[in-house]
C-alpha cells in the first residue's frame, strides 16, 4: 500500500485521522469541513483532516482451534471453551482495508485520532478495538454523530471529547461478544457430541427457534373449545344497532347469559352516543425491521431478501441513508432539508402531489434519533436503473417519507353505550371522513391484532349514521341474544409475525422481574419493547435456523421441522427463552458504566455454561444423528417437514417410510419447454425460496428467454408453474 504513504507524505502540516464506521457518515464528516475534497482510495482529504471509514467491523475474534489447535478435535474433556484473552484478527475479507487504515493511523503527519463510530455501544467497540490492535499511542478524540445532515455533523463537532470518556461503553459490546461466543462454540460443541449430530445454540438463535416451535405446538395440541357472546340488539331511527358485553375472558357457560336474559323485564335504559373526530397518527419512517414486515406481507421477501435489497440500494446507488436502522425518527434537520429532497425524489417516481413543509409529523424528533435515525430517500440514485425488486423497496420507504408532508386521514369515531343490571354493552364505528395519505398509499394495518374489541372498533357500520346523543329505548328479554363461537388456534407464524414478536419478545417471559429488565434494555428506543437481536443480525439469525434444518419455510408460513421440536425439549429452559439477554444487559450496563469489568460478564457465563455441561440431559432421537445428517440436506419436505436428500433421479424426503411421496425430479418438463435439468443448488433454493430462476428456454420463435418458476406441490405431483418472465 506505498501509494497511500506517498500521498500523504507530500505534506508537512499536522493532521488528524478521522475513522468512521461507515462511508456514508464520513461522507456526511467531510462536507462539514470547508476546503477542498481529496479522494484517494478509502480516505477522503480536506483541510487538516483526512477520514476514512472501516464499513463496520473489520477486525473478528478468531476460532477456537486457531488460537489453541488441539481444539480442532471436539471433545468433552475440552469445554467449555474460553481464553483469558480472546485473540483476533483482520477479516479476511478486509485484509486490505485493515491494512490502509493502520498505514494512515502510524503517518508521522498524523498526530491525533478522531474516533467516528456509531454513538452506541458496538459503534464505540469497533473503532476501540481496532486502536488497541494497532498499539495505537496517539490521543484519540470522540466524534458522536447521530444526525448525518450538516447541522447534525456542526453539532457533533461542537461537542468533540475525549475518547477515554466512553472506552467503557464499548467495553460492555465487546463483553456481550465473548459471552456470545463462550455460550455458542461450548454449547454448540457440547450438544452436537453427546448427541452424535450437528447441533448449535445461541443466545438469539435458540430463542427464536423456540418461538417457533412454541407456536406451532399450540396450534397442534389446540383444542376448540365453545365460548358465547352476549348481544343486545336495538333500533334507533329505524337502524339496527347491535351491541355487545365485552368480557376480559371468555365466557365458556352458556348459562350465565342465559341467566342474565332470564331475570331482565320490560324496562327503559338509557342510550348513550357519542361522536369525536380525529387524526389518525402518521405512520413513522421505516426502520429495517418494519420495512421487513411490509415486504414480507406485500412482495413475500424474506427478511435477508430485504436488508440485501437495502444494502444494494444504499451501496450501489447511494439512494437511501442507512439501511440496517433500528430506529424510525428523524431529526430536525432533516425536516429542513426536506423542502428541497421531496421534489427531487417525488420526480424519480413520477408522483405528484401537495406537500405541506410547514406542519411537523412527530416523527421529526431529536429526542427519539439514537445512532441512527429512519429510512429514507437521499435524492441520489436513477429510479429507471433500479431491478423491479430495488424499485418495490425503494418506493415502500420513499412513500413513507412523504406521508409525513402529506394530509393526514381524519376520522369520526361514533360509540354507543348503555348499562343494563350493571352489565355495560357497547358499539364502535369508525367512519373515514377525510382519506389524506390514504389517497395516494396504502398502508398496512397490524396483522396480528386478537382483541375483538380492537379489531370491531376500527370498522364503519350503521352506527355511525345515528348522531350524537342520548336515548331512551325499551328493552325486554327477546333484545337479547347469545352468539355461540369456537375459539381458533393462533396463525402459524409469518416472517412479519416473527420478526415482530422478537422485538416485543419480553411478552413471553415468566419472570416479571426478568420481563421489566428486557423492557429497560429498550427504554431509550420507542419502537421495541423488549427485544433479542438486533436489526442487523435478526435476517441472518431465521437464515441460519433454516439452513441448519431448524425452520422452514411453508408458502409464506415460517415453521418448525421435526429436528427443532425434538431438540427444544432437551435443552434447559435458560436456553430456550430470552432471560439470559436482559441478565446479561443488567452487567453490561454496570461496564458501560465503569461500574463492572468485561470479565464480570464473561466469568458470570463460563460458570453458567459450566452448570448446563455438569448436569445431566436427555439425547434427541437417533434418526437425527451425524450418520443421517452426514447426507447432504438438500432442504425442507413442503409437504411433511422432514428432510430432503439427493438420489440418483430426484430430490426425495426422508419421511417416504411414513408414507410422504414429494419427489423432486431432476429432469422435469416446464411451460412449453421439453425438459430442464434441475441442479442441486436448484432445488435447496427451490425448497428454501420457493422459486428459482431458469436461464437458456427456448420460446416458439426459436428465441432464447429467462423466467422465474415457483414450486408447486397438488397431492403427489411436484411441479414447477411459471412465476414470472425476467428481462
Amino acid at each position: 500500500m506505498t501509494h497511500v504513504s506517498h500521498t500523504f507524505n507530500r505534506w508537512e502540516g499536522k493532521m488528524k485521522l478521522i475513522i468512521a464506521e461507515k462511508k456514508e457518515l464520513a461522507e456526511a464528516i467531510v462536507a462539514a469541513i470547508p476546503g477542498d475534497k481529496k479522494y484517494n482510495g478509502n480516505s477522503i482529504t480536506v483541510g487538516d483532516y483526512i477520514t476514512c471509514w472501516i464499513y463496520g467491523h473489520i477486525l473478528t475474534h478468531k476460532e477456537p482451534e486457531e488460537i489453541d489447535p488441539s481444539l480442532k478435535k471436539w471433545t468433552l474433556e475440552s469445554l467449555p471453551i474460553y481464553f483469558p484473552k480472546w485473540d483476533k484478527k483482520p477479516l479476511p475479507n478486509k485484509i486490505e482495508l485493515f491494512n490502509s487504515v493502520k498505514e494512515l493511523m502510524h503517518l508521522n503527519q498524523v498526530t491525533e485520532i478522531i474516533h467516528a463510530g456509531d454513538a452506541d455501544s458496538e459503534g464505540q467497540y469497533l473503532v476501540d478495538e481496532l486502536l488497541e490492535y494497532c498499539s495505537n499511542k496517539k490521543p484519540v478524540k470522540r466524534l458522536m454523530v447521530n444526525d448525518n445532515s450538516l447541522g447534525g455533523v456542526q453539532k457533533a463537532f461542537s461537542k468533540i471529547d475525549d475518547n477515554s470518556k466512553y472506552i467503557s461503553l464499548g467495553k460492555s459490546a465487546e463483553a456481550r461478544a465473548i459471552a456470545d461466543m463462550v455460550v455458542g462454540f461450548s454449547l454448540s460443541r457440547y450438544y452436537s457430541i453427546i448427541n452424535n449430530a450437528k447441533l448449535s445454540v445461541g443466545r438469539v438463535q435458540t430463542p427464536t427457534m423456540a418461538l417457533v416451535v412454541n407456536r406451532d405446538n399450540e396450534i397442534k395440541n389446540h383444542i376448540k373449545e365453545k365460548y358465547y357472546n352476549l348481544h343486545l340488539k336495538i333500533n334507533i331511527n329505524n337502524i339496527d344497532i347491535d351491541l355487545k358485553y365485552y368480557t376480559k375472558e371468555k365466557t365458556t357457560d352458556k348459562s350465565i347469559h342465559e341467566e342474565f336474559i332470564n331475570k331482565i323485564e320490560n324496562r327503559s335504559s338509557n342510550l348513550v352516543v357519542t361522536k369525536k373526530e380525529s387524526y389518525r397518527a402518521t405512520p413513522l419512517p421505516y426502520n429495517l425491521s418494519d420495512l421487513e414486515s411490509d415486504a414480507a406481507i406485500l412482495f413475500k421477501y424474506s427478511a435477508k431478501k430485504t436488508m440485501d435489497i437495502t444494502q444494494n440500494l444504499r451501496d450501489k446507488y447511494k439512494a437511501i441513508t442507512y439501511n440496517r436502522s433500528d430506529c424510525r425518527y428523524l431529526s430536525e434537520e432533516h425536516f429542513k432539508e426536506a423542502p428541497e429532497l421531496i421534489p427531487v425524489v417525488a420526480q424519480k417516481l413520477n408522483f405528484t402531489a401537495t406537500f405541506n413543509f410547514n406542519e411537523k409529523s412527530k416523527c421529526f424528533n431529536d429526542k427519539y434519533v439514537t445512532a441512527h435515525h429512519g429510512i429514507i430517500p437521499t435524492g441520489s440514485g436513477n429510479f429507471d436503473e433500479f431491478s423491479q425488486e430495488e424499485k418495490n423497496i425503494y418506493k415502500l420507504i420513499a412513500e413513507r417519507y412523504f406521508i409525513q408532508f402529506l394530509e393526514k386521514v381524519k376520522v369520526e369515531k361514533t360509540e354507543a353505550r348503555t348499562e343494563i343490571e350493571e352489565v355495560i354493552f357497547k358499539k364502535s364505528s369508525t367512519k373515514i371522513l377525510e382519506l389524506g395519505y390514504t389517497k395516494y398509499f396504502k398502508v398496512l394495518d397490524d396483522e396480528d391484532i386478537e382483541n375483538d374489541e380492537e379489531i370491531e372498533s376500527k370498522k364503519e357500520n350503521d352506527l355511525s349514521k345515528i348522531p350524537a346523543g342520548e336515548y331512551q329505548v325499551e328493552v325486554d328479554q327477546s333484545n337479547f341474544f347469545i352468539e355461540e363461537k369456537e375459539t381458533i388456534a393462533k396463525r402459524p407464524y409469518t416472517e412479519a409475525t416473527l420478526i415482530k414478536d422478537l422485538n416485543n419478545i419480553a411478552k413471553y417471559v415468566k419472570d416479571p422481574e426478568i420481563r421489566e429488565l428486557l423492557k429497560s434494555k429498550d427504554k431509550d428506543k420507542k419502537d421495541v419493547n423488549g427485544s433479542i437481536g438486533t436489526t442487523a443480525t435478526i435476517p441472518g439469525i431465521l437464515e441460519g435456523l433454516i439452513e441448519k434444518g431448524f425452520l422452514t419455510r411453508k408458502e409464506e408460513k415460517i415453521v418448525s421441522t421435526e429436528l427443532a421440536q425434538e431438540y427444544l425439549k432437551i435443552l434447559p429452559e435458560s436456553l430456550k427463552t430470552p432471560d439470559s439477554t436482559a441478565l446479561w444487559w443488567s452487567i453490561q450496563e454496570k461496564i458501560a458504566r465503569g461500574e463492572a469489568k468485561v470479565e464480570d460478564l464473561t466469568l458470570s457465563v463460563l460458570e453458567d455454561v459450566k452448570m448446563i455441561i455438569n448436569s445431566e440431559h436427555k439425547t434427541i432421537s437417533s434418526q437425527f444423528s451425524k450418520e443421517k445428517q452426514e447426507k447432504e440436506i438438500i432442504g425442507i419436505c413442503p409437504k411433511c417437514g422432514k428432510i430432503i436428500y439427493e438420489g440418483e433421479k430426484n430430490f426425495y424426503c426422508s419421511g417416504y417410510k411414513s408414507g410422504c411421496d414429494f419427489k423432486l425430479w431432476k429432469k422435469i418438463k416446464v411451460f412449453n419447454q421439453k425438459e430442464v435439468t434441475i441442479t442441486k443448488q436448484d432445488a435447496k433454493t427451490l425448497l428454501n425460496k420457493g422459486k428459482i430462476l431458469i436461464t437458456g428456454l427456448t420460446n416458439k420463435a426459436g428465441k432464447k428467454y429467462k423466467a422465474n418458476f415457483k414450486l408447486e406441490v397438488i397431492d403427489k405431483y411436484v411441479n414447477l408453474s411459471l412465476d414470472s418472465f425476467v428481462n
